[in-house]
Protein backbone atom coordinates (compact mmCIF):
# COMPACT_ATOMS: atom_id res chain seq x y z
CA UNK A 1 0.00 0.00 0.00
CA UNK A 2 2.66 2.46 -1.02
CA UNK A 3 1.87 5.80 -2.53
CA UNK A 4 3.56 6.01 -5.94
CA UNK A 5 5.88 9.02 -6.19
CA UNK A 6 4.86 10.83 -9.35
CA UNK A 7 6.94 13.92 -9.05
CA UNK A 8 8.59 16.16 -6.53
CA UNK A 9 8.21 19.84 -7.11
CA UNK A 10 9.72 22.87 -5.59
CA UNK A 11 6.92 25.20 -4.49
CA UNK A 12 5.07 25.79 -7.68
CA UNK A 13 3.62 28.52 -9.66
CA UNK A 14 1.06 30.51 -11.27
CA UNK A 15 -0.73 31.75 -14.27
CA UNK A 16 -0.74 34.71 -16.48
CA UNK A 17 2.26 36.18 -18.18
CA UNK A 18 0.62 39.58 -17.76
CA UNK A 19 1.36 39.44 -14.04
CA UNK A 20 5.01 38.77 -14.79
CA UNK A 21 5.21 41.75 -17.09
CA UNK A 22 3.84 44.19 -14.54
CA UNK A 23 4.83 44.11 -10.87
CA UNK A 24 3.66 45.56 -7.60
CA UNK A 25 4.13 48.95 -5.97
CA UNK A 26 5.11 49.23 -2.32
CA UNK A 27 1.73 50.59 -1.21
CA UNK A 28 -0.02 47.47 -2.50
CA UNK A 29 2.49 44.99 -1.15
CA UNK A 30 0.67 44.51 2.16
CA UNK A 31 -2.58 43.49 0.42
CA UNK A 32 -0.65 41.30 -1.99
CA UNK A 33 1.01 39.42 0.87
CA UNK A 34 -2.35 39.08 2.64
CA UNK A 35 -3.84 37.36 -0.41
CA UNK A 36 -0.72 35.18 -0.60
CA UNK A 37 -1.28 34.01 2.98
CA UNK A 38 -4.94 33.28 2.24
CA UNK A 39 -3.86 31.20 -0.76
CA UNK A 40 -1.34 29.24 1.27
CA UNK A 41 -3.94 28.62 3.97
CA UNK A 42 -6.42 27.39 1.36
CA UNK A 43 -3.81 24.99 -0.05
CA UNK A 44 -3.15 23.57 3.39
CA UNK A 45 -6.89 22.94 3.76
CA UNK A 46 -7.08 21.29 0.34
CA UNK A 47 -9.10 24.11 -1.21
CA UNK A 48 -6.95 24.47 -4.32
CA UNK A 49 -9.51 26.36 -6.37
CA UNK A 50 -9.85 28.91 -3.58
CA UNK A 51 -6.06 29.14 -3.45
CA UNK A 52 -5.91 29.88 -7.19
CA UNK A 53 -8.41 32.72 -6.72
CA UNK A 54 -6.39 34.15 -3.80
CA UNK A 55 -3.08 34.01 -5.67
CA UNK A 56 -4.72 35.57 -8.74
CA UNK A 57 -6.03 38.37 -6.55
CA UNK A 58 -2.53 38.94 -5.22
CA UNK A 59 -1.04 39.12 -8.70
CA UNK A 60 -3.83 41.43 -9.88
CA UNK A 61 -2.52 44.05 -7.45
CA UNK A 62 0.81 44.21 -9.25
CA UNK A 63 1.22 47.41 -11.25
CA UNK A 64 4.93 48.14 -10.97
CA UNK A 65 8.30 46.43 -11.19
CA UNK A 66 8.30 42.64 -10.84
CA UNK A 67 9.99 41.32 -7.68
CA UNK A 68 10.77 38.00 -6.07
CA UNK A 69 7.45 38.26 -4.23
CA UNK A 70 5.51 38.01 -7.48
CA UNK A 71 7.67 35.14 -8.69
CA UNK A 72 7.05 33.34 -5.39
CA UNK A 73 3.29 33.83 -5.70
CA UNK A 74 3.44 32.54 -9.27
CA UNK A 75 5.10 29.33 -8.12
CA UNK A 76 2.49 28.86 -5.42
CA UNK A 77 -0.29 29.45 -7.90
CA UNK A 78 1.08 26.89 -10.34
CA UNK A 79 1.16 24.33 -7.53
CA UNK A 80 -2.48 25.10 -6.74
CA UNK A 81 -3.43 24.85 -10.41
CA UNK A 82 -1.78 21.45 -10.71
CA UNK A 83 -3.33 20.20 -7.48
CA UNK A 84 -6.77 21.33 -8.65
CA UNK A 85 -6.36 19.26 -11.82
CA UNK A 86 -5.65 22.15 -14.16
CA UNK A 87 -2.40 20.88 -15.63
CA UNK A 88 -2.70 23.07 -18.72
CA UNK A 89 -2.98 26.15 -16.53
CA UNK A 90 0.11 25.13 -14.59
CA UNK A 91 2.04 24.46 -17.82
CA UNK A 92 1.09 27.89 -19.12
CA UNK A 93 2.39 29.40 -15.91
CA UNK A 94 5.76 27.69 -16.19
CA UNK A 95 5.97 28.85 -19.79
CA UNK A 96 5.23 32.39 -18.61
CA UNK A 97 7.99 32.12 -16.00
CA UNK A 98 10.40 30.91 -18.67
CA UNK A 99 9.34 33.72 -21.00
CA UNK A 100 10.08 36.17 -18.19
CA UNK A 101 13.41 34.55 -17.31
CA UNK A 102 14.76 32.04 -19.82
CA UNK A 103 17.35 30.88 -17.27
CA UNK A 104 14.82 29.81 -14.63
CA UNK A 105 15.98 26.24 -14.05
CA UNK A 106 13.19 25.52 -11.55
CA UNK A 107 10.51 26.37 -14.10
CA UNK A 108 12.15 24.08 -16.68
CA UNK A 109 12.34 21.29 -14.12
CA UNK A 110 8.71 21.58 -13.09
CA UNK A 111 7.50 21.81 -16.66
CA UNK A 112 9.59 18.75 -17.46
CA UNK A 113 7.88 16.82 -14.64
CA UNK A 114 4.49 17.62 -16.10
CA UNK A 115 5.51 16.86 -19.67
CA UNK A 116 6.78 13.50 -18.48
CA UNK A 117 3.45 12.83 -16.81
CA UNK A 118 1.68 13.74 -20.06
CA UNK A 119 3.83 11.26 -21.99
CA UNK A 120 5.83 13.98 -23.76
CA UNK A 121 9.18 12.32 -23.10
CA UNK A 122 11.28 14.28 -25.62
CA UNK A 123 9.99 17.60 -24.33
CA UNK A 124 10.49 16.46 -20.75
CA UNK A 125 14.12 15.47 -21.41
CA UNK A 126 14.70 18.82 -23.11
CA UNK A 127 13.28 20.63 -20.08
CA UNK A 128 15.40 18.55 -17.69
CA UNK A 129 18.50 19.34 -19.74
CA UNK A 130 17.80 23.07 -19.40
CA UNK A 131 17.01 22.64 -15.71
CA UNK A 132 20.50 21.35 -14.91
CA UNK A 133 22.06 23.78 -17.39
CA UNK A 134 20.75 26.73 -15.39
CA UNK A 135 20.81 25.07 -11.93
CA UNK A 136 24.02 23.14 -12.38
CA UNK A 137 24.94 23.22 -8.66
CA UNK A 138 21.54 22.14 -7.33
CA UNK A 139 21.72 18.53 -6.10
CA UNK A 140 17.95 18.51 -5.53
CA UNK A 141 17.30 19.08 -9.23
CA UNK A 142 19.45 16.11 -10.26
CA UNK A 143 17.87 13.84 -7.66
CA UNK A 144 14.36 15.01 -8.54
CA UNK A 145 14.93 14.33 -12.24
CA UNK A 146 16.24 10.85 -11.41
CA UNK A 147 13.21 10.03 -9.25
CA UNK A 148 10.80 11.18 -11.93
CA UNK A 149 12.52 9.26 -14.71
CA UNK A 150 12.65 6.10 -12.61
CA UNK A 151 8.91 6.42 -12.00
CA UNK A 152 8.43 6.26 -15.77
CA UNK A 153 10.80 3.31 -16.30
CA UNK A 154 13.64 5.48 -17.61
CA UNK A 155 16.21 4.24 -15.11
CA UNK A 156 19.25 4.57 -17.37
CA UNK A 157 18.43 8.18 -18.22
CA UNK A 158 17.83 8.89 -14.54
CA UNK A 159 21.16 7.44 -13.47
CA UNK A 160 22.90 9.60 -16.06
CA UNK A 161 21.65 12.65 -14.19
CA UNK A 162 22.83 11.26 -10.86
CA UNK A 163 26.30 10.74 -12.28
CA UNK A 164 26.30 14.29 -13.67
CA UNK A 165 25.71 15.54 -10.13
CA UNK A 166 29.18 14.30 -9.13
CA UNK A 167 30.53 17.23 -11.15
CA UNK A 168 29.45 19.50 -8.30
CA UNK A 169 32.66 20.10 -6.36
CA UNK A 170 33.18 20.91 -2.70
CA UNK A 171 33.55 19.17 0.66
CA UNK A 172 31.00 20.99 2.80
CA UNK A 173 28.74 18.94 5.07
CA UNK A 174 25.80 19.54 2.74
CA UNK A 175 27.65 18.44 -0.40
CA UNK A 176 29.07 15.35 1.30
CA UNK A 177 25.55 14.43 2.44
CA UNK A 178 24.10 14.84 -1.04
CA UNK A 179 26.91 12.84 -2.64
CA UNK A 180 26.29 10.10 -0.09
CA UNK A 181 22.60 10.10 -0.97
CA UNK A 182 23.41 9.83 -4.68
CA UNK A 183 25.72 6.86 -4.05
CA UNK A 184 22.84 5.30 -2.09
CA UNK A 185 20.43 5.82 -5.00
CA UNK A 186 22.97 4.24 -7.34
CA UNK A 187 23.27 1.24 -5.03
CA UNK A 188 26.92 1.98 -4.18
CA UNK A 189 26.45 1.55 -0.44
CA UNK A 190 30.10 1.43 0.61
CA UNK A 191 30.82 4.77 -1.06
CA UNK A 192 27.61 6.15 0.42
CA UNK A 193 28.66 5.16 3.95
CA UNK A 194 32.03 6.91 3.57
CA UNK A 195 30.55 10.16 2.28
CA UNK A 196 27.76 10.22 4.85
CA UNK A 197 30.06 9.40 7.77
CA UNK A 198 32.22 12.35 6.72
CA UNK A 199 29.13 14.55 6.48
CA UNK A 200 28.03 13.55 9.98
CA UNK A 201 31.48 14.43 11.31
CA UNK A 202 30.85 17.90 9.90
CA UNK A 203 27.52 17.94 11.77
CA UNK A 204 25.16 17.33 8.87
CA UNK A 205 21.79 16.40 10.37
CA UNK A 206 20.34 15.17 7.08
CA UNK A 207 23.21 12.71 6.67
CA UNK A 208 21.80 10.71 9.58
CA UNK A 209 18.63 10.12 7.57
CA UNK A 210 20.50 9.11 4.41
CA UNK A 211 22.82 6.78 6.32
CA UNK A 212 19.81 5.19 8.00
CA UNK A 213 18.38 4.51 4.53
CA UNK A 214 21.67 2.94 3.44
CA UNK A 215 21.74 0.57 6.43
CA UNK A 216 18.08 -0.28 5.90
CA UNK A 217 18.80 -1.14 2.26
CA UNK A 218 21.63 -3.38 3.43
CA UNK A 219 19.30 -5.13 5.87
CA UNK A 220 21.06 -3.75 8.94
CA UNK A 221 17.89 -2.79 10.82
CA UNK A 222 19.60 -2.09 14.13
CA UNK A 223 22.01 0.45 12.64
CA UNK A 224 19.24 1.93 10.51
CA UNK A 225 17.07 2.52 13.56
CA UNK A 226 19.96 4.13 15.43
CA UNK A 227 20.51 6.70 12.70
CA UNK A 228 16.80 7.32 12.21
CA UNK A 229 16.65 8.05 15.93
CA UNK A 230 19.64 10.38 15.63
CA UNK A 231 17.85 12.18 12.82
CA UNK A 232 14.65 12.61 14.84
CA UNK A 233 16.67 13.80 17.84
CA UNK A 234 18.28 16.48 15.66
CA UNK A 235 15.06 18.46 15.68
CA UNK A 236 14.55 18.49 11.91
CA UNK A 237 12.87 15.11 11.59
CA UNK A 238 10.20 14.84 8.92
CA UNK A 239 7.23 12.58 8.23
CA UNK A 240 9.41 10.37 6.02
CA UNK A 241 11.67 9.50 8.95
CA UNK A 242 8.70 8.83 11.21
CA UNK A 243 7.26 6.46 8.62
CA UNK A 244 10.58 4.64 8.33
CA UNK A 245 10.73 4.19 12.09
CA UNK A 246 7.14 2.94 12.07
CA UNK A 247 8.03 0.34 9.43
CA UNK A 248 10.99 -0.85 11.49
CA UNK A 249 8.76 -1.28 14.54
CA UNK A 250 6.16 -3.13 12.45
CA UNK A 251 8.91 -5.45 11.25
CA UNK A 252 9.80 -6.19 14.87
CA UNK A 253 6.17 -6.71 15.83
CA UNK A 254 6.06 -3.59 18.03
CA UNK A 255 2.77 -2.30 16.66
CA UNK A 256 2.03 0.10 19.50
CA UNK A 257 5.39 1.82 18.99
CA UNK A 258 4.73 1.90 15.25
CA UNK A 259 1.43 3.70 15.85
CA UNK A 260 3.24 6.28 17.99
CA UNK A 261 5.59 7.08 15.10
CA UNK A 262 2.72 7.16 12.61
CA UNK A 263 0.84 9.56 14.86
CA UNK A 264 3.88 11.83 15.11
CA UNK A 265 4.32 11.77 11.35
CA UNK A 266 0.68 12.59 10.63
CA UNK A 267 0.79 15.38 13.21
CA UNK A 268 3.65 17.22 11.54
CA UNK A 269 3.09 20.56 9.86
CA UNK A 270 4.32 19.35 6.48
CA UNK A 271 3.30 15.74 5.76
CA UNK A 272 4.79 14.65 2.43
CA UNK A 273 3.89 10.96 2.66
CA UNK A 274 0.44 10.86 4.16
CA UNK A 275 -0.59 7.81 2.15
CA UNK A 276 2.35 5.72 3.36
CA UNK A 277 1.71 6.72 6.96
CA UNK A 278 -1.96 5.80 6.64
CA UNK A 279 -1.01 2.48 5.08
CA UNK A 280 1.17 1.60 8.05
CA UNK A 281 -1.50 2.87 10.42
CA UNK A 282 -3.97 0.38 8.96
CA UNK A 283 -1.49 -2.48 9.39
CA UNK A 284 -0.56 -1.57 12.97
CA UNK A 285 -4.17 -0.97 13.99
CA UNK A 286 -5.22 -4.39 12.70
CA UNK A 287 -2.44 -6.13 14.60
CA UNK A 288 -3.39 -4.30 17.81
CA UNK A 289 -7.02 -5.26 17.27
CA UNK A 290 -8.24 -1.70 16.80
CA UNK A 291 -10.33 -2.39 13.70
CA UNK A 292 -12.39 0.76 14.10
CA UNK A 293 -9.27 2.94 13.77
CA UNK A 294 -8.06 0.74 10.89
CA UNK A 295 -11.38 1.29 9.10
CA UNK A 296 -11.09 5.07 9.51
CA UNK A 297 -7.51 5.06 8.20
CA UNK A 298 -8.20 2.82 5.21
CA UNK A 299 -11.08 5.05 4.11
CA UNK A 300 -8.78 8.07 4.02
CA UNK A 301 -6.09 6.06 2.26
CA UNK A 302 -8.52 4.92 -0.44
CA UNK A 303 -9.44 8.56 -1.08
CA UNK A 304 -5.76 9.34 -1.64
CA UNK A 305 -4.89 6.20 -3.63
CA UNK A 306 -8.05 4.80 -5.23
CA UNK A 307 -6.01 2.78 -7.73
CA UNK A 308 -4.27 0.67 -5.05
CA UNK A 309 -5.65 -2.86 -5.48
CA UNK A 310 -4.22 -4.11 -2.17
CA UNK A 311 -5.89 -1.23 -0.36
CA UNK A 312 -9.17 -2.01 -2.10
CA UNK A 313 -9.01 -5.57 -0.75
CA UNK A 314 -8.21 -4.26 2.72
CA UNK A 315 -11.13 -1.84 2.44
CA UNK A 316 -13.51 -4.68 1.55
CA UNK A 317 -12.16 -6.86 4.37
CA UNK A 318 -12.65 -4.15 6.98
CA UNK A 319 -16.02 -3.16 5.55
CA UNK A 320 -17.26 -6.76 5.74
CA UNK A 321 -15.91 -7.06 9.26
CA UNK A 322 -17.71 -3.89 10.21
CA UNK A 323 -20.98 -5.23 8.72
CA UNK A 324 -20.61 -8.48 10.67
CA UNK A 325 -19.99 -6.59 13.90
CA UNK A 326 -23.02 -4.39 13.26
CA UNK A 327 -25.15 -7.45 12.50
CA UNK A 328 -23.93 -9.20 15.65
CA UNK A 329 -24.59 -6.09 17.71
CA UNK A 330 -28.08 -5.76 16.24
CA UNK A 331 -28.81 -9.44 16.92
CA UNK A 332 -27.58 -9.08 20.48
CA UNK A 333 -29.77 -6.00 20.94
CA UNK A 334 -32.79 -7.85 19.55
CA UNK A 335 -32.15 -10.80 21.84
CA UNK A 336 -31.90 -8.54 24.84
CA UNK A 337 -35.09 -6.76 23.81
CA UNK A 338 -36.90 -10.06 23.29
CA UNK A 339 -35.67 -11.34 26.64
CA UNK A 340 -36.77 -8.15 28.32
CA UNK A 341 -40.20 -8.42 26.73
CA UNK A 342 -40.64 -12.00 28.00
CA UNK A 343 -39.62 -10.99 31.49
CA UNK A 344 -42.12 -8.17 31.42
CA UNK A 345 -44.86 -10.49 30.23
CA UNK A 346 -44.03 -12.97 33.01
CA UNK A 347 -44.16 -10.22 35.59
CA UNK A 348 -47.57 -9.05 34.35
CA UNK A 349 -49.00 -12.60 34.34
CA UNK A 350 -47.93 -13.58 37.84
CA UNK A 351 -50.06 -11.05 39.70
CA UNK A 352 -53.11 -12.12 37.65
CA UNK A 353 -52.60 -15.77 38.64
CA UNK A 354 -52.14 -14.73 42.21
CA UNK A 355 -55.42 -12.84 42.14
CA UNK A 356 -57.20 -15.81 40.57
CA UNK A 357 -55.83 -18.09 43.26
CA UNK A 358 -57.05 -15.70 45.91
CA UNK A 359 -60.53 -15.77 44.44
CA UNK A 360 -60.58 -19.58 44.48
CA UNK A 361 -59.51 -19.62 48.09
CA UNK A 362 -62.30 -17.34 48.98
Amino acid sequence: MKNSHKFRYILAAATISAALLSGCTDERLEDELAFREIGISDMQKGDYEGAVVAFSSALALCTGEITNTEIDICYYKAAALYASGDMDGALETYQALIDYNEKDGNAYYLRGCMNLQKGEQEQALSDFSNAVKYNSDDFEIYIGIYENLVDYNMVQEGEEYLNKAFDIKGSSAEKLAYRGKIYYLLGQYENAEKELAAAIEKESKEANLYLAEVYEAEGNTEQAEAFYQAYTASGIADSEAMNALAEIEIGKGNYGAALDYVSQGLGMENVTNRAELLSNQVIACEYTGDFEAAWTAVQEYINLCPEDAAAQREYIFLKNRQKKEEAAEQESTENLTEQGTKETETESIEPAESTENTKQTE
